[in-house]
């Protein structure tokens, strides 16, 4: 690199060097850097000069393509262990901004009201565009019981917002459980993690067990943003039989450029549920891993999407050393649904659209009450015929607890029962 800087300045300093070609972009690169270490008015060293340039021809190529140092290299190992300590936020970058995927559920950053689509523009105070992304994620994240300041624009706002958030170690269930009424089943699984895969089959097994009667599940991945995605996969195989799947029983395609397979994800597994009929709630927010299963559940016509098209985020990224404490992160494939629709961009279209038409509250399962259920000793059972008023009351509370969207499963999966007998 010295010899190369040298080499540069010579044109500098040589008007008339007719080796020079001003049209060769691998020259102007060198004497840029050339002119930056001698005229810029921070002193640079040559590594501090190229790793710049590095992360510059990185970040220029897509939002998750970028170059990690050590300490975004360690940040990178902890996420994919499932070892989260932060404010727990999903963030991409859209040309060079940082914006909010999701909120995981229950985290500081969700409690504090950071929305899906918030754009965050200072860090601690520190502008954040064009900083690439890891960096801004490792900007965010830090050790537990420290504070963060996000300033946020927020689209409707007429001011930026500003949020001092505590970081902690991210430890909220990935899966929680509940009876949305009493024959209706609900799932919500707010990100992949590495215990994802036994909390899910764990609470479909509670509930095939505990409600033998129900004529459905409700999966909800709304603002789910991903993660690991073996777990996405295997999460998605309690739902399907191997057996009797179309497209080579694929859940999902893995391919590269010139649309190589890179790698198929196939179904190796029985249904769970035994053919139970299945709604699965995504929105924009649902991104990744949650997009996976949502594509596949729906291309095996194994579950009825409802709600908003999802993020859009099906690129897969590669990690490749470069030395001991540093590598880069490139994208070097896409992924496909079973029936070969692409995720990047396009994302996965609900089979019924359900627009957050209401202000939905998240899903706290202590707002739920005893006279939600129908076999509970409620008014019902004193007075027979306050059957109406309750099923208003109840169909009031589905939407309170869990949205529209989820109101509109109860009724698809009652139909779906009605349709069969």
């Amino acid at each position: 690199m010295y010899y190369l800087l040298i080499f540069c300045l010579t044109f500098v300093l040589n008007v008339h060097a007719e080796t020079y070609d001003p049209s060769n972009k691998i020259n102007q690169l060198a004497l840029t850097m050339a002119l930056l270490k001698q005229n810029y008015i921070d002193q640079m060293s040559d590594n501090t000069i190229a790793e710049k340039a590095i992360r510059g021809l990185l970040n220029e190529l897509d939002p998750h393509s970028d170059y990690l140092d050590v300490d975004e290299l360690i940040t990178l190992e902890e996420s994919a262990s499932g070892q989260v300590t932060g404010i727990g936020v999903e963030v991409t970058v859209d040309n060079g901004l940082i914006k909010v995927v999701t909120p995981l559920d229950g985290s500081p950053a969700d409690r504090s009201g950071l929305k899906t689509g918030d754009t965050i523009t200072h860090v601690d105070d520190h502008l954040v565009i064009d900083i690439g992304f890891s960096s801004a994620v490792t900007k965010i994240k830090g050790e537990a019981g420290t504070t963060v300041r996000l300033t946020v624009v927020r689209p409707g706002a007429e001011k930026p917002l500003y949020f001092t958030i505590v970081r902690e170690e991210i430890k909220a269930p990935s899966v929680k459980s509940a009876m949305i009424t009493d024959d209706v089943g609900y799932v919500r699984i707010s990100h992949f993690g590495l215990p994802t895969p036994d909390e899910a089959k764990q609470a479909v097994k509670n509930l095939m067990r505990e409600h033998p009667n129900m004529v459905g599940i409700v999966i909800d991945l709304r603002n789910n943003p991903g993660g690991i995605l073996d777990s996405a996969i295997e999460i998605t195989d309690i739902f399907l039989d191997r057996r009797r799947l179309n497209y080579d029983g694929n859940i999902a395609i893995a391919k590269e450029r010139n649309n190589k397979v890179m790698q198929t994800y196939k179904s190796r597994t029985r249904d769970l549920t035994r053919g139970l009929p299945v709604v699965v709630l995504i929105n924009a927010g649902s991104a990744s891993g949650s997009e996976i299963m949502a594509g596949a559940l729906k291309d095996h016509n194994r579950a009825v999407l409802i709600g908003e098209s999802s993020f859009g985020k099906g690129s897969i990224q590669t990690v490749m050393p470069l030395s001991d404490t540093t590598a880069i992160k490139i994208t070097t494939g896409l992924y496909y649904t079973p029936a070969g629709h692409v995720v990047q961009k396009s994302g996965i279209q609900p089979n019924i659209i359900s627009p957050a038409l209401v202000q939905e509250q998240k899903n706290e399962f202590a707002n739920m009450r005893e006279s939600d259920y129908s076999n509970s000793l409620t008014a019902k059972k004193l007075n027979p015929h306050a059957q109406q008023s309750e099923s208003s009351v109840i169909e009031m509370q589905i939407v309170q607890d869990y949205g529209f969207p989820a109101y509109q499963a109860v009724q698809t999966l009652r139909n779906q029962k009605r349709q069969c007998a």
